[in-house]
């Protein structure tokens, strides 16, 4: 199960990256390329209607994109479907239908879901929560997989959704720490090749890294060095820390690392504007690699983020 629901994300992963201009836009071609295909692969056979409800309407005269249906027939989860280019959530219209449904009906659902086919953001309707929250283009696809899991159908039959606990390496006590510290991840050591930002990383003439994990633990797949700014980018907009208003960071005296419009201050153009994400922000992509790491320390250090608490991994 859980290879094929990871074989599946890598697929979805490389069809974003391939496809995501001509996916973007559209509604329809997101649910057709990249959330059908999700559903099927957690056991939610959209084309089956014992299973899953296109476009059913709900008790207060909305239209939900989908429900799932548990072993009595009654939807379980309502799920919203949005554009691979819409990133606001939302969360307000998702909630409302299984709120209207709750009223009506005797049987409750818990839980809704929205999605562009890239972001899959589960809420628990009572407890007014996020359950899980997934991004396929900034994480392991083996990570995705096992926070997606409390979706599987499987386990969702009977209406309750359970989250895998991911194990974790034994580092021994916890050291002490001062209350209201907050500590970075702690990095295995059984795994030494991952390499604090703030130490003397050489770029230009050498492989990327492999991987970047930030300060909350997130881990992603890096395949250039610009990744490493980019990931840094995309987190710290996920923080809420980085936005359009204040991305205006300088590299020098009149060229930008971000931009909201992909200009430097002196008007001209970015020489290779780089989207971050669908955040809205564009990252000046004509550097030195050597230029991406220092840029990346520059950032964090713009935010009061320590670059130590950023990781790298180096080599095999």
């Amino acid at each position: 199960m859980l290879d094929d629901l990871t074989q599946t994300i890598e697929t979805l992963q490389e069809r974003i990256r391939t496809h995501g201009k001509s996916i973007g836009e559209y509604e329809s071609r997101t649910r057709v390329a990249l959330i059908d295909p999700m559903l099927c692969a957690l056991g939610w056979v959209v084309c089956d209607p014992s299973r899953v409800q296109i476009e059913p309407r709900t008790a207060n005269g909305g239209w939900a994109d989908y429900a799932l249906l548990g072993s009595n027939g009654r939807p379980v989860v309502f799920v919203e479907a949005k554009a691979l280019s819409v990133t606001k959530p939302p969360v307000l219209q998702t909630v409302s239908y299984a709120v209207s449904e709750n009223t009506a009906n005797a049987a409750k659902v818990s839980y809704c879901a929205w999605t562009n086919g890239d972001e899959w953001v589960v809420l628990d309707v009572f407890k007014q929560d996020t359950v899980t929250q997934v991004s396929l283009m900034r994480e392991d696809s083996a990570k995705c997989a096992l926070k997606l899991l409390g979706l599987w159908r499987r386990s969702l039959l009977d209406g309750s959704l359970d989250m895998p606990v991911e194990p974790v390496v034994d580092l021994g006590p916890p050291p002490n720490v001062t209350p209201g510290a907050v500590s970075p991840m702690p990095i295995s050591p059984i795994d030494p090749k991952w390499t604090p930002l703030t130490a003397q990383v050489v770029a230009t003439g050498n492989p990327p890294p492999k991987a970047i994990r930030l300060p909350d633990g997130r881990e992603s797949v890096l395949k250039s060095w610009r990744g490493v700014l980019l990931e840094t980018a995309l987190w710290l907009y996920d923080q809420q820390l980085l936005t359009r208003d204040n991305c205006r960071i300088h590299m020098g005296p009149v060229r930008l690392i971000f931009s909201p419009d992909g200009k430097h201050s002196t008007g001209t153009r970015f020489h290779s504007p780089i989207n971050v994400g669908n955040t809205g922000i564009q990252m000046e992509g004509s550097v030195e690699p050597d230029s991406f790491v220092s840029n990346t320390r520059k950032v964090l250090e713009n935010f009061g983020v320590n670059p130590s608490n950023v990781h790298l991994r180096i080599g095999a």
